[in-house]
């Protein structure tokens, strides 16, 4: 490994001075960059903050690879040169062992998570057991009784890590080839013979992540306040979390006209978009926010297939939903909340009719059960309830349903449902979203939004769609609506034809790329019409500018200016000294020479000037 170590540093840089060498060369003989590197971060919020961050030089520290919670003691008390940088395996990253790294705070620079390429046998959740307690509906002041899950313990696996706040970095990496590197490097110099101390030179981690946000979200926002005021060119600390709403209906409703609609009841159905990492950038949230959106796509696709005739309609209006933020205390609902209750949403509060939300859905091998819950105070008429129970064990004689004679259980399944969708949404979402089926159903220009790899479920800043919120828009476009023959002119202007004024109320036009055309590099495109809209998902506390309220989410992201680590080989303390007291003397006739020179320069330029 071409690495070296620090006590050359300084002489190559003078080196580099002098004669002119490239310094960028110099410094990729020194350092190997990491490749693929995902911080913890720091958010806020009205009291406090959590997550991450490194000095503002970035924090260095000797490798070493934990093996097991009985290796700590070597990093937090007997090793013989702190600070460390902590190496862990995935099955590591558990909050008795993180605690005890966050006491001993002095002696750790820092941990790298190394990222599982298979999910953990035993389940893993970083937030806490009771997800947005103090939030929402389930509180103190709705019923003390049903307050701090009371009596139902949602998250069992939390282990609420996402809320604690650490005073180093802390990395996860893939395990590849940066990892590879790692180990080696390790191995190679870190790794002492038979207990003895290893020698150096040592192989050493620098990571940079530091956070410009402090303290509160008050005072962030106030900081971005002052920068706004009096900066020429203002730098901006921390954000808002949010993004956008995703929502159609199985009746186009005006969207122009805001507040309450006469004769319309509807019945809200909602899904998630975010969940919850310790990462920023490494949500994969696969049994908790995808199951809910994929089942509720796959409902709303279902629903459009056999609905399109005003025989068919259900009673009541059908508001798909699909809420960004709810992971921070409800940041999209409460906003459509707010909306509603202000006028400035399609619908108000006495339009609702309920409210059924789709969780997390799917049946382990070891428990078949699906879990229907419902609100023990709002829902006082067993009816609804009753007749969702009934519908869990519909069957073919329930239902009254025949098949075609002659066809097996499989052409049987094929029959009555489609799920070639649902399949391709698992695949879009859970392995890759640039695939064939997502690359025709997009605009063109959005098309390098498609990534190689599970979509990430963060949040995000509001400024900025999400993955999951780019995606589901077209996709339910897709889903639920209809190709019409309109340009693509017309298309973008949200219209029918030239002297259509009036569509653009109750829909949304979008010109996708559609398939490629047979032995051809040209796309089909062609104009989709649908009842999808988004709306904004920024909590009201900024909209109100109650930074202190506990009505509302106040969660922001700390803005950061490097994110980035690399490893080298770092020399003893006392070899570094030696190395610069040895270079001071060259470093001293150098900076005496230059100072000549410079002066005798500007003597001439000044008689030129004055000549």
């Amino acid at each position: 490994m071409d690495l070296l170590p620090n006590k050359w540093i300084s002489s190559l840089f003078i080196c580099c001075f002098i004669t002119g060498l490239s310094c960028n060369s110099v410094e990729k003989k020194i350092y190997v960059k990491l490749n693929y590197t995902v911080p913890c971060v720091r958010l806020l919020n009205a009291t406090h903050q959590i997550g991450c961050q490194s000095s503002l030089s970035g924090d260095v520290g000797v490798l070493h690879v934990l093996e097991s919670e009985d290796n700590l003691d070597w990093v937090l008390n007997t090793g013989h040169s702190p600070p460390y940088m902590v190496i862990l395996e995935a099955e590591l990253f558990t909050r008795s062992i993180m605690l005890k790294l966050k006491s001993g705070a002095r002696r750790v620079a820092g941990v790298v998570v190394i990222e599982p390429n298979t999910n953990l046998p035993g389940g893993f959740s970083p937030h806490t057991t009771c997800p947005n307690e103090n939030t929402g509906v389930y509180t103190d002041k709705y019923d003390p009784a049903l307050a701090h899950c009371n009596h139902t313990l949602w998250n069992p696996l939390g282990n609420g890590l996402s809320y604690e706040e650490f005073d180093f970095p802390i990395f996860s990496l893939k395990d590849d080839n940066d990892t590879q590197v790692i180990r080696q490097c390790y191995l190679d110099h870190n790794r002492g013979v038979n207990g003895s101390a290893p020698e150096y030179p040592l192989c050493a981690m620098q990571l940079f992540s530091h956070m410009s946000a402090v303290t509160d979200t008050p005072t962030c926002i106030r900081r971005n306040k002052i920068q706004n005021d009096f900066s020429i060119s203002p730098e901006m600390v921390c954000d808002p979390l949010g993004g956008s709403n995703i929502w159609t209906s199985t009746r186009p409703i005006n969207n122009t006209q805001k507040g309450h609609k006469m004769f319309e009841s509807v019945v809200i159905a909602a899904a998630r978009l975010d969940s919850r990492s310790f990462f920023f950038d490494l949500a994969p949230g696969a049994q908790s926010s995808a199951s809910g959106l994929i089942a509720l796509l796959a409902a709303a696709q279902a629903l459009k297939n056999i609905t399109e005739t005003e025989e068919t309609q259900p009673n009541k209006t059908i508001v798909f939903t699909f809420f960004e933020g709810e992971t921070f205390d409800y940041i999209g609902s409460s906003k459509m909340v707010y909306d509603m209750e202000n006028e400035q949403f399609a619908l108000d509060l006495d339009n609702v009719h309920s409210v059924l939300e789709v969780g997390q859905v799917g049946i382990r091998p070891s428990n078949s059960a699906i879990w229907f819950h419902s609100d023990p105070v709002s829902q006082r008429n067993d009816s609804v309830k009753a007749e969702i129970l009934r519908s869990m064990f519909d069957n073919t004689e329930n239902l009254n349903m025949s098949y075609p004679p002659g066809l097996t259980p499989e052409q049987q399944l094929s029959f009555v449902t489609e799920t070639a969708a649902v399949a391709q949404l698992l695949y879009g979402f859970l392995v890759k979203s640039n695939n064939s089926w997502f690359q025709q159903i997009i605009p063109s220009d959005f098309v390098r939004s498609l990534v190689d790899r599970p979509t990430n479920f963060y949040t995000g800043v509001h400024m900025q769609k999400s993955e999951p919120s780019f995606l589901v828009e077209y996709i339910l476009a897709n889903l639920t609506g209809t190709v019409v023959n309109v340009t693509q002119e017309n298309c973008k202007n949200q219209r029918e034809n030239a002297d259509d004024k009036e569509s653009k109320h109750l829909y949304s036009y979008i010109w996708v790329q559609g398939a490629l055309a047979p032995n051809s590099t040209k796309r089909d495109s062609f104009c989709v019409r649908s009842s999808v809209r988004l709306s904004p998902a920024i909590s009201p506390a900024f909209d109100l500018e109650q930074l202190t309220t506990s009505d509302y989410s106040t969660w922001t992201e700390s803005r950061w200016k490097k994110i980035t680590g690399r490893i080298f080989l770092v020399a003893s303390h006392d070899l570094e000294m030696l190395t610069l007291e040895s270079a001071s003397p060259s470093c001293s006739r150098l900076f005496f020479y230059l100072r000549d020179q410079l002066k005798g320069r500007y003597s001439v330029l000044l008689r030129e000037r004055t000549h």
